[in-house]
């Protein structure tokens, strides 16, 4: 066996054989009357489709071929960034040549060889004109050869057809004809008009603007089967749910799955194989279908002696390739209906056939048991799963509503993921067998899901709740005080079950990852999520229960305890204090309030210095102008020696509460420090 056909380089397509004669109407026709190409595929016939999860689906078709073979394949102008990054050809006993598609940007380069663009293709007289210079053969009445000087038209009359006057120059001299009494016009040069024939296939072939022709080459012998896949984008397919409420406690309740899904690859699907994957794999897209030219440097020509040899950046030894993964042994069985061993009257239809689901490392895919027929642009809803769950009745009691939703506890003991849906709930033992409806969740295998699906507006539901603060903790190290405190929310819920009817409740109650649940009496939490706890309570018949929930959290602070600071005065203010605490805490605040004293008594010395400071300074200025013999100037100087008497008074006040200062200091720094709590 030969690996799997890969694709390679794509090569050019064929170009047309040119025809023999070129008249100037076949070649208008030819340029103008494109017809649009309904997607088809020759000889290749559409045999799987895998929609997935991830906005995308798995294409496959399937030919028998012999012998070297070409095969056709339409891909919409959309598709063709995913076909050319996902196209792969399964052929067992066969090579693949080559797969090849029309340019998306084919236009320009297929007009670069001939003398004009696709713009003088609009009439005749623009064609002619855009071929000046070219050599053409007339065929007619006057049949000439010539160089083309010019086309014209002239001026009508009242009872002639507009006509086309044109020019030649030819060896017998500067001859005319009228284009419209010709019977053919063609370019002499036969390579020119190959050339001109190859451009108007192209924008042949650029007019179906929505569809590309894949064109796939492969070699082999024989009578062979080939595949041919991709993955395009496709829209999601999507999941609803059917489920049938146990009549009692400890019966199953009945589930159904459907899919719901979209043909609109252009394609009728007939007799299909069809596979819905749950799952969420990469993807993305590229443009791939683009025409790309890189920024390359310029350099300067080089001349003999001169070298640009290319940096070495280093190397390293190949890897070895890692060995694959070996294969899966097997796939599970296919999920079987089970009636349960009391079927509820009346009993939801079972499908034909239920959807084989294997179960893989990263997704799930439901297969359908037999081919599907769906035509082009059409919706189909498909049963997937058919089966008896585990599934009990409950009760969430949420925060702030005064009426609890009616829920139920569902097992997925399928075997296989469940994905997310919507959920139509039905209750064939009441007299409206509609319950409700609920959202699902993506349930891995084994995996529990709380639907809610209705408002019980009999049983009722009254909330209280109050915030206390309180010292939690108290401790004290090298001189930084460490408090803890409880801020304490209480919820007293007081929950009425129904006069004839009991009741299995779950409250759920908002939790932070900083928090804890406390309750008081027989009330624990059974489960928690990421934002809430659940804790059970059971009501009789027309029994009342109040629960009573504390919610804790802790909140830390810090203080210096030499520096001044309120949080000092709050905590002796708190009730919970110990005594010893107190006492050490209320010794600490003295002696920081004997500082202060301090610091205060040395900040008036020192503003009543700065004040005799500035009053000698101004009597020095007043000495300075006033002469020594006026009465004034003894005034100044008797005046400035009381100042200094008073300076010198100041000045061992000073220091005296500069000692105080520092020794008041250093008891609070000694008690500080050594103050252990």
């Amino acid at each position: 066996m030969r690996p799997h056909g890969m694709l390679p380089a794509m090569p050019n397509l064929p170009r047309l054989r040119p025809r023999r004669t070129v008249r100037l109407a076949a070649v208008l026709l030819l340029a103008l009357a494109i017809p649009l190409a309904a997607a088809h595929a020759d000889g290749l016939k559409l045999r799987r489709v895998m929609l997935s999860a991830a906005g995308v689906g798995y294409f496959e078709y399937a030919a028998e071929v012999t012998g070297d073979a070409t095969l056709g394949l339409d891909v919409p102008l959309g598709e063709v960034d995913d076909v050319l990054a996902s196209l792969v050809v399964f052929d067992a006993d066969g090579r693949l040549a080559g797969v090849s598609l029309p340019g998306r940007d084919g236009e320009a380069a297929a007009f670069a060889g001939v003398p004009f663009g696709p713009a003088a293709l609009a009439s005749p007289l623009a064609y002619l004109n855009a071929l000046q210079g070219v050599e053409l053969s007339v065929q007619g009445p006057r049949p000439m050869t010539g160089r083309l000087l010019r086309a014209e038209p002239e001026p009508m009359g009242e009872k002639r057809p507009p006509r086309t006057r044109v020019s030649l120059l030819t060896a017998q001299g500067l001859q005319q004809f009228v284009l419209e009494e010709a019977e053919g016009v063609q370019v002499a040069d036969p390579a020119l008009r190959e050339r001109i024939d190859a451009a108007l296939a192209a924008l042949r072939g650029q007019a179906a603007q929505e569809v590309r022709h894949l064109t796939l080459r492969t070699e082999g012998s024989g009578a062979r089967s080939l595949r041919v896949a991709y993955v395009a984008a496709a829209p999601l397919w999507k999941t609803t749910y059917r489920l049938v409420l146990p009549d009692a406690a400890g019966d199953k309740a009945r589930l159904q799955a459907w899919a719901v899904f979209e043909d609109v690859s252009g394609t009728d699907w007939n007799g299909v194989e069809l596979a819905l994957q749950y799952g969420n794999p990469v993807t993305f897209r590229q443009a791939l279908y683009r025409t790309y030219f890189v920024e390359r440097p310029q350099v300067p020509v080089e001349v003999l002696g001169r070298i640009l040899p290319d940096v070495d950046t280093g190397a390293h030894p190949v890897a070895a390739a890692a060995a694959a993964a070996p294969a899966p042994s097997g796939a599970p069985a296919p999920l079987a209906f089970r009636k349960s061993s009391a079927p509820m009257a009346p009993v939801m239809a079972e499908p034909a056939a239920a959807a084989a689901t294997p179960e893989g490392a990263e997704s799930t895919v439901f297969r359908q048991p037999g081919p599907v027929v769906l035509g082009a642009g059409q919706t189909a809803t498909l049963p997937m799963l058919d089966r008896s769950v585990p599934a009990s009745r409950v009760w969430l009691v949420q925060e702030g509503r005064a009426h609890p939703l009616a829920a139920v506890r569902l097992v997925n003991d399928t075997g296989a993921s469940l994905p997310g849906g919507v959920l139509t709930l039905y209750d064939l033992g009441a007299d409206a067998a509609f319950a409700g409806n609920a959202r699902l969740a993506g349930v891995p295998a084994g995996g529990t899901r709380l639907l809610a699906f209705a408002e019980d507006l009999r049983t009722g539901v009254d909330w209280r709740t109050s915030q206390t603060t309180t010292l939690a903790s108290l401790t004290a190290a090298a001189g930084v005080l460490h408090i803890q405190r409880r801020e304490r929310t209480t919820l007293r819920i007081t929950l009425t079950a129904p006069p004839t009817e009991s009741r299995v409740l779950l409250l759920e109650i908002p939790r932070r990852d900083d928090s804890t649940l406390v309750a008081e009496g027989e009330f624990k939490p059974s489960e928690e999520t990421s934002a809430l706890w659940r804790v059970p309570v059971e009501l009789s018949a027309g029994g009342t229960q109040t629960v009573v929930l504390h919610i804790d959290r802790m909140l830390a602070e810090q203080t210096t305890l030499l520096q001044d600071s309120p949080v000092l005065t709050t905590i002796l203010n708190e009730q919970g204090l110990p005594d010893a605490a107190r006492a050490a805490l209320a010794h600490v605040a003295s002696l920081r309030s004997a500082v202060a004293a301090r610091e205060t008594e040395r900040a008036r010395l020192t503003a009543r210095r700065t004040t005799l400071e500035q009053d000698e300074e101004r009597l020095r200025k007043n000495l300075a102008v006033v002469a020594a013999g006026d009465a004034l100037h003894g005034s100044l100087v008797r005046a400035l020696a009381a100042d200094e008497a008073q300076l010198a008074t100041l000045a061992t006040e000073e220091a005296a509460a500069e000692a105080a200062l520092a020794e008041a200091r250093a008891a609070l720094q000694q008690a500080v420090q050594s103050l252990r709590i």
